[in-house]
């Protein structure tokens, strides 16, 4: 009962939206180094209030969207600032969001914690507040240093708009992107301008707040859905943060991660289950007025004492028994683990040493995309979704263990190295990791893709596709924690298609893509001694042994709920 009071404040202010009854106070222009002024509605505890510490929320939604409902902290005695960024001055929706917000020749972020900081409403402490864009404007302003930005609390948030939100693996996410610069961004030029640049270079630096982590001075509480389509942004941000920062913010940070999917709370739907119940609120006060309360007012509520990392263990999502389904704590992340392969046969086996040479092979036509079920999106279908209909199709290939003996509980990153040739220029490889029940059902944990071809790139070197020859690809399947319990089977797929979640690969490259040109590609993936194509696991425990030395790190942590 006291854990659910603990968050409740949390899961209350974001069950209030569009509260007519939420006005602002009064509405101000604050105003940017280039002349522009950005709205910006405060709400105060009474009208009269002033000289109190301040909470940030910068929107490229508009301040009129769900962070109204955020202003209710102002009774806890804050002053509430939701501002509109420049995207949503734009009426004709031209303007790509974030652009001003991080640390190039505008600073918007910047400009206004310091006015804000300056003005008679707050006392010169600023936090800043949001999941989602408004998550990402958070993390482009750290940088910047503003001197009275004193704490973040950054929910659900890309560190890099390029790597964790538009172009996993050089693959353009099409729903993601045409839904959420639809809303940001509403004319077809912007996402048009986005979708012909699939290669990071210069304009994607300036939205990698990765690159800049050791810029950023101040402590923030970051949380993350192993079902969030900006999961992996939101480990690296804390990744970077905490072992790159400056005094203040090296160390600092904290990490909460859920078994959630992007709108979390405000939805128990999680694929084809609901929620754990055990996983439903996290089994301490992580509130962000117990974070606020402590950074901005000065309350000795033991939030530094908090551990770093705070993770769901997910197991089966059917009840079933197993050692998952408990939150652990972690000093560090990633915790400790052993990176054990699991080797694909010709057989359609995974196996734990080396098979014989093999190869199997399946042909991608783009006019017949395998379609998209859960996983980690934004506005399509998300969680923990079965792919048995999907696995029975013949341009699937899929390579199970046999039924694991004992639990096996794995912890962080997840990859797949591919030893791949095809009878076409270009082509993209998908990876789909699954958990197999008893009953057949085989549901999704996890899944990437990249672009392979004459214009893609892996670690700064060109990925050329000849039918012959048989090129090494590295697959970076994002992380999880979870167990796979005892009886169930560990499982990959592989395709070239997720539609609509990544965009179709018509197989011509580029230049043959513009001109409206297609072809079937016949792609093969080679295994054996000479080409160990494997699905890599970070491994944390078999059955009740721990596999690392470094065991106190990582504690086990019943759930009360």
């Amino acid at each position: 009962m006291m854990i659910r009071l603990y968050t409740c404040i949390f899961v209350f202010l974001l069950n209030i939206l569009g509260s007519e009854e939420l006005k602002p106070d009064l509405t101000i222009m604050v105003p940017m180094r280039d002349g522009v002024s950005l709205p910006t509605d405060l709400y105060l505890p009474t009208p009269e209030a002033r000289n109190l510490p301040c909470i940030l929320i910068r929107s490229p939604a508009g301040r009129d969207s769900t962070w109204k409902s955020f202003a209710s902290m102002a009774k806890a005695g804050y002053v509430i600032a939701i501002q509109d960024t420049r995207s949503v001055l734009d009426l004709e929706g031209k303007t790509f969001p974030f652009l001003s917000d991080g640390w190039g020749k505008l600073q918007d972020g910047y400009d206004a914690v310091e006015w804000l900081a300056k003005s008679p409403y707050t006392n010169g402490k600023i936090g800043t507040w949001g999941s989602s864009a408004v998550g990402i404007t958070q993390l482009l302003l750290a940088p910047t240093q503003p001197p009275h930005l004193v704490c973040q609390y950054i929910i659900v948030a890309a560190a890099s708009l390029y790597h964790h939100g538009l172009f996993p693996g050089g693959l353009l996410l099409k729903h993601q992107a045409e839904s959420w610069l639809g809303y940001y961004a509403r004319d077809t030029g912007v996402l048009n301008y986005v979708s012909q640049r699939p290669f990071y270079n210069e304009f994607w630096k300036q939205l990698n707040t990765s690159e800049m982590a050791h810029r950023v001075k101040i402590p923030g509480m970051l949380v993350a859905g192993w079902y969030d389509t900006f999961l992996q942004g939101t480990l690296d941000a804390f990744e970077a943060r905490q072992r790159e920062g400056e005094e203040g913010a090296k160390g600092k940070q904290k990490l909460i991660i859920g078994p959630w999917t992007h709108f979390w709370p405000l939805s128990n739907h999680f694929g084809d289950f609901k929620i754990p119940v055990a996983g439903e609120n996290p089994p301490m006060d992580i509130s962000p007025k117990r974070w606020f309360d402590h950074y901005l007012k000065g309350e000795v509520n033991e939030v530094e004492s908090l551990p770093p990392v705070l993770y769901y263990v997910m197991g089966p999502f059917d009840g079933s028994t197993s050692s998952g389904n408990i939150w652990r704590t972690s000093e560090v992340w990633p915790v400790p683990t052993v990176a054990t392969a699991f080797y694909l046969t010709s057989q359609h086996t995974l196996q734990q040493t080396p098979p014989s040479l093999g190869l199997l092979a399946y042909t991608y036509d783009p006019t017949n995309p395998i379609p998209t079920r859960g996983g980690r999106n934004l506005f399509l279908e998300s969680g923990p979704v079965d792919q048995q209909n999907i696995e029975k199709r013949k341009d699937i290939l899929v390579f199970t263990t046999h039924p694991l003996k004992e639990d096996l509980e794995i912890t962080g990153k997840l990859s797949a190295k591919l030893f791949v040739t095809s009878d076409q220029q270009d082509s993209d490889i998908v990876v789909h990791l699954t958990d197999v029940y008893p009953d057949g059902k085989s549901v999704l944990i996890s899944e990437g893709g990249i672009r392979l071809g004459v214009f893609c790139y892996q670690n700064d070197s060109k990925i050329d596709l000849k039918p012959d020859q048989p090129v090494e690809v590295d697959l970076d399947l994002w992380s999880t924690s979870l167990v796979f319990a005892k009886g169930h089977s560990i499982r990959i797929s592989i395709s070239s298609s997720n539609y609509p979640r990544y965009e179709k690969n018509l197989n011509v490259g580029l230049i043959g893509s513009q001109r409206g040109e297609f072809k079937s590609a016949h792609n093969t993936i080679y295994m054996g001694e000479k080409y160990p194509s494997q699905l890599i696991l970070p491994v944390v425990r078999k059955g009740e042994t721990w596999l690392t030395r470094e065991q106190p790190s990582v504690k086990p942590m019943e759930n009360s709920l």
